[in-house]
């Protein structure tokens, strides 16, 4: 217990240690001398064992905003072109749910296309590859006209990755600020060609690195909503681990390295390639990267003869978009599901009412928080001291709950979280009185006879043990209670009458 010392100093550090125990209460002041007591009067106070109130803000985090495409491929294998929220249902881990929004083709999607063209540059592909660039320009053109928002980039690649997707240039019909990217695409494309003699990438094997190339195509910088395509263009197979690494060793991947890094990105493959197993067809027992990914195969050497070109290849890709259906909802407004779930622990499963329809395909999820929205806290630390819980009161949003458990007599734990913005209050009263009486000074005349001094608690003679008075510099005296009357053996009931009466008279 503080005790009160005979210098202003003391009585200055007293008088804050006293507004702490009181926890700011705006009853406790400070004492100055001059306003000592000129005459003894019997005194007669009463403290109270007082509530504590706390007002707690729950977090208010990101929602978890997620994004379902998906096709519907017919008997003939083409895609439906056309589709209505009432012909099909949905669910996540096995919850149904209906509160979205459709989108049916990409203008009312008002869909964005990401495309990084992967392109085989060694010293073989030279006139496929002049091709292509008037193909690709064309493309660039020709999209803005008819008013599709493309962003696209280049991925170069022979025994090794030689060019990276470091940026998309965006070309969006409705922004024409954009005009300048679509020139230094047009500029990049220009420049594309193939490397012969010295400079060819080609090395000494018979195979080139093009899966380890779609591998950095899948790491492009994309927009987490937009489609990605890559366009795979090579004449050759492609080096792996183990087993087909030529000369680059480990830069050769495993073909598992590659499906993961297809299924991470959401990137659909179309490929322009010989037929070989790992481009259309199986790999062991692994599907082709065309397969796996959504995309679509078309045989190089019908490429080089013109009966497919890259118009038509970048046609099939519009097709997709045109025929990928979105919904769009929160998962925090879906009852039943968890927005903490990372997209990989997330099941989407869409049915056709009508089976007749087609076969739900190329499903993709997409959300603005992948790894899941962290969860809500529902633990609150409320003191350093232990709580009397019969004393504790909460409320959230005003309403008064009981769906809680104290944790170490310190610790509010919520059976589930509060929800985003909630306000949690809360009233209790600490365990232990002493913590929790908010005491003023009391202040006794210089002149008080005190032998003749008697001080009652709760209706209890106290002898000296409980308290102490403390002589102020000659001006008063000041009496000071001890921690003791808190004491199991005290006598004064504080505890259970959770207050502190105070009597200060002279005997008669």
């Amino acid at each position: 217990m503080i005790k009160f010392t005979k210098t202003v100093k003391n009585l200055f550090q007293m008088a804050v240690a006293v507004l702490l125990l009181a926890s700011c209460d705006s009853r406790a002041k400070f004492v100055g001398l001059e306003e000592a007591p000129t005459k003894f009067q019997e005194t007669n106070l009463e403290f109270k064992i007082e509530s504590s109130t706390q007002v707690i803000d729950q977090l208010d985090l990101d929602r978890n905003y997620s994004y379902l495409a998906f096709q519907v491929r017919k008997a003939d294998g083409n895609y439906l072109p056309d589709l209505t929220a009432a012909d099909f249902t949905v669910s996540e881990n096995n919850v149904g749910f209906n509160k979205f929004k459709f989108y049916k083709n990409t203008y009312e999607m008002n869909q964005v296309v990401d495309i990084v063209f992967t392109v085989d540059v060694t010293g073989s592909m030279t006139s496929t590859i002049e091709s292509a660039k008037a193909r690709l320009i064309n493309f660039v053109y020709k999209s803005r006209e008819v008013g599709y928002h493309t962003r696209m980039c280049v991925v170069t690649f022979g025994d090794y990755t030689i060019k990276k997707c470091d940026r998309f240039y965006d070309n969006n019909p409705k922004d024409p600020t954009t005009w300048k990217q679509v020139e230094e695409l047009i500029s990049e494309l220009s420049k594309l060609k193939a490397l012969s003699g010295a400079n060819d990438p080609g090395g000494r094997d018979f195979n080139e690195n093009s899966m380890r190339a779609l591998i950095d195509a899948s790491a492009s910088p994309w927009q987490p909503n937009n489609q990605r395509f890559a366009i795979l263009v090579t004449d050759d197979g492609f080096l792996y681990s183990p087993g087909n690494s030529g000369d680059v060793g480990d830069l050769a991947p495993k073909y598992t390295q590659v499906l993961k890094a297809l299924q991470d990105s959401k990137m659909k493959v179309f490929a322009a390639t010989p037929s070989l197993a790992g481009y259309n067809k199986k790999f062991g027992k692994e599907l082709g990267i065309v397969e796996a990914s959504g995309g679509e195969w078309f045989k190089f050497s019908d490429l080089l003869s013109g009966k497919v070109t890259l118009d038509s290849i970048l046609g099939r890709i519009l097709n997709h978009v045109n025929t990928t259906f979105v919904v769009e909802y929160t998962v925090e407004d879906q009852p039943g599901l968890d927005p903490a779930l990372p997209v990989d622990k997330r099941v989407n499963q869409i049915k056709l009412k009508n089976p007749a329809l087609g076969e739900i395909v190329n499903v993709v999820l997409k959300s603005n928080l992948p790894n899941g929205r962290q969860e809500y806290p529902k633990e609150f630390k409320l003191s350093d001291k232990e709580l009397n819980e019969e004393t504790l009161q909460v409320e959230v949003n005003q309403q008064p709950t009981k769906e809680y458990e104290i944790k170490a007599k310190k610790t509010l734990v919520f059976k589930q979280a509060p929800p985003a913005k909630a306000k949690i209050k809360v009233s209790y009263e600490i365990d232990d009185p002493k913590e929790s009486i908010r005491f003023e000074p009391i202040r006794i005349p210089i002149n008080t006879p005190l032998d003749q001094l008697e001080v009652i608690l709760n209706d209890f003679k106290a002898d000296k043990s409980y308290y102490s008075i403390e002589n102020v510099e000659g001006r008063y005296y000041v009496l000071n209670l001890l921690d003791s009357i808190f004491a199991p053996e005290a006598p004064f009931r504080v505890k259970k009458w959770k207050k502190l009466s105070v009597k200060i008279s002279l005997k008669k």
